[in-house]
C-alpha cells in the first residue's frame, strides 16, 4: 500500500497477492513463529562451537526449535489464512474510507468549477449506489462471511476506479480551460482563406491546428472516461439486482448471477487500470 507524503494512502492494493503477503508476514512475526526459529538458528550456530557432548544437546534444542517454529508458521499461515485475509480486508476498508473522503473532499467542486455536469452528477451517484449495494448485501449475506469480503472489496474498488477517473477529467480539464476551441476555429479558417499566405501566418496556422488537435483529443478522453463511470455505475445497480435474488433462497443460480454480476464489476476494474498503466488482479 503506497502512501502520500502526508501519511494518507494514495492507493490501495486489493489483490490476492496482497492478502497472501500480508498474511505472510503476520504469521511470520508471530512470536511462537519467530522466537523458536530464533533459538534454533542460534543453537545451530553454537553446535560447532561447543564440546560433542554439549553439542549434541544445542543440536536437538536448536532442531526442535526450528521444527516448532515452521510447525507454528504453517498452521497460522495455511489453518488461519481466512483470518488473515479478513484482517487484511478490514485495513482495505479502513483505508478506502480515508481515500474516499479525501478525493470526495474536492472532487465536486472541482467538476462543478469546471462546468463537467455528467462527471459532477457521478459523484454523488458512486456513494448512493455504492451504499446501496452494500445495504443489500448486508441483508443477503453474513457480513463475517469470506464472501461478503470480497465482494465489499470489489465494490470498493469500483468506487475508487471511478474517483480515479474524475480525478482523471478534473486534470484534464484544468489543462484546456483557457482554450476557446470556437476562437480556434474561427482562427484557423481565416489563416486558411489567406490567398498568399506568410511564413508567419503557416507557423501559426500550424500551431492552432496542433492546439485544435490536443483540444480534441482531451475531449475524446473525457468523454470516455465519463462513459467508463456510466458502465460502473450501471455494473453497481446489476450487482445489486441480483444480490436480492439470494435473499430466501441457496440456489445456485442466484449465487451464479451475483457472482457473473461481480465479475463484470472486476472486468470493469481491470479494464480502469490498464488505461492507466497499471495492473490488478481481484478474483470473487
Amino acid at each position: 500500500m503506497k502512501k502520500t507524503p502526508e501519511g494518507g494512502p494514495s492507493e490501495l492494493d486489493f489483490s490476492d497477492g496482497a492478502v497472501r503477503k500480508d498474511a505472510l508476514a503476520e504469521t511470520l512475526q508471530h512470536p511462537l513463529t519467530l522466537w523458536p526459529l530464533a533459538i534454533g538458528t542460534v543453537g545451530a550456530v553454537a553446535v560447532g562451537v561447543f564440546s560433542p557432548a554439549s553439542a549434541l544437546l544445542i543440536g536437538i534444542i536448536a532442531v526442535g526449535g526450528v521444527g516448532f517454529g515452521a510447525t507454528n508458521w504453517a498452521l497460522k499461515f495455511f489453518g488461519g489464512k481466512d483470518e488473515y485475509m479478513q484482517q487484511h480486508y478490514a485495513k482495505l476498508h479502513e483505508q478506502f474510507e480515508i481515500m474516499k473522503e479525501k478525493k470526495l473532499a474536492t472532487l465536486g467542486t472541482d467538476l462543478k468549477k469546471l462546468k463537467c455536469k455528467q462527471g459532477y452528477d457521478q459523484v454523488p451517484q458512486f456513494e448512493e449506489k455504492f451504499q446501496n449495494l452494500l445495504a443489500v448485501l448486508e441483508r443477503v449475506l453474513s457480513v463475517t462471511e469470506m464472501t461478503f469480503s470480497r465482494y465489499k472489496v470489489t465494490a470498493e474498488q469500483v468506487y475508487n476506479s471511478g474517483l480515479e477517473n474524475l480525478n482523471r477529467i478534473v486534470t484534464i480539464l484544468t489543462n484546456m480551460d483557457d482554450i476557446d476551441r470556437q476562437d480556434l476555429e474561427g482562427r484557423i479558417k481565416a489563416l486558411q482563406a489567406l490567398q498568399a499566405p506568410r511564413q508567419s501566418d503557416t507557423i501559426t496556422l500550424k500551431a492552432l491546428q496542433e492546439r485544435a488537435r490536443l483540444f480534441d483529443e482531451s475531449v475524446v478522453e473525457v468523454d470516455a472516461l465519463l462513459a467508463q463511470n456510466e458502465q460502473a455505475l450501471t455494473a453497481i445497480d446489476a450487482a445489486g439486482r441480483a444480490a436480492t435474488s439470494i435473499r430466501g433462497t441457496k440456489s445456485s443460480a442466484a449465487s451464479g448471477n451475483l457472482d457473473s454480476a461481480m465479475g463484470e464489476l472486476v472486468t470493469l476494474i481491470e479494464r480502469a487500470r490498464t488505461g492507466q498503466g497499471k495492473s490488478l488482479t481481484l478474483s470473487v
